[in-house]
């Protein structure tokens, strides 16, 4: 009756040796990636090494040729998926205008990714309201958009859907909030949002849905 309860989650840490062990036998890291994660450490707002590999994955397998980036932190995310792109392939990449990916720069470069991107350092909003008022609207085959700090994410997410083509992929990383979500009281403005979008996306007949426990939760869209 009172014996403790064994741990729920996967991993205890980055430095857990399960994951370590899962990390060596599945990560196939490009050198230039690689001195890239080596260099930001534990600063970075990135999606994970082992999540971003995934996104790569599944724009090659869905032959994505455009790629949107919202909220690339410091450049990591963005170099793992252009490597995967043809060489007529897009990448638009919106930084947040705290973020520095200078860099990230002279790695795209060395990796031959650096004609395929595209850099837009404006508001999320503005970034996505500019596409869509330029006639992307279902252009995109794979979107990544990472939540960090953000109160209105509903509202990204329904532009996001407007720009991804059928069968593309919406990837949304920090559905989690570090596990504030399953909170029931005073929660935060970002939480919320999060919250009711994560509730929304659930009876969302557009989508197909899955949600990781990677990083801090990555939830995966299929647009019918």
């Amino acid at each position: 009756m009172y014996r403790r309860k064994k741990s729920q989650k996967i991993f205890d840490g980055v430095d857990d040796p399960r994951r370590t062990y899962l990390l060596r036998l599945s990560l196939r890291e490009h050198p230039s990636a690689k001195k890239l994660r080596q260099h930001l450490g534990n600063t970075s707002q990135d999606v994970s090494s082992d999540a971003a590999q995934l996104l790569a994955n599944l724009a090659k397998l869905i032959n994505s040729k455009k790629i949107l980036e919202m909220g690339c932190s410091n450049g990591y995310n963005p170099l793992i998926l252009a490597l995967v792109l043809p060489s007529d392939g897009k990448l638009i990449a919106h930084v947040r205008e705290a973020e520095d990916v200078s860099y990230a720069r002279g790695l795209w470069k060395e990796a031959g990714v650096e004609s395929k991107m595209e850099v837009k350092v404006k508001s999320e909003e503005q970034t996505l309201d500019d596409l869509l008022n330029a006639g992307e609207s279902g252009t995109f085959d794979l979107i990544f958009l990472n939540l960090a700090g953000e109160t209105n994410c509903r509202k990204y997410y329904e532009k996001c859907l407007r720009l991804l083509r059928t069968r593309g992929v919406l990837a949304i990383d920090g559905v989690l909030c570090n596990g504030a979500v399953l909170k029931k009281n005073a929660l935060t403005e970002k939480v919320q949002s999060v919250q009711q979008m994560n509730e929304a996306i659930l009876r969302d007949a557009r989508v197909f849905l899955s949600i990781l426990p990677l990083a801090d939760g990555l939830m995966l869209c299929f647009k019918l």
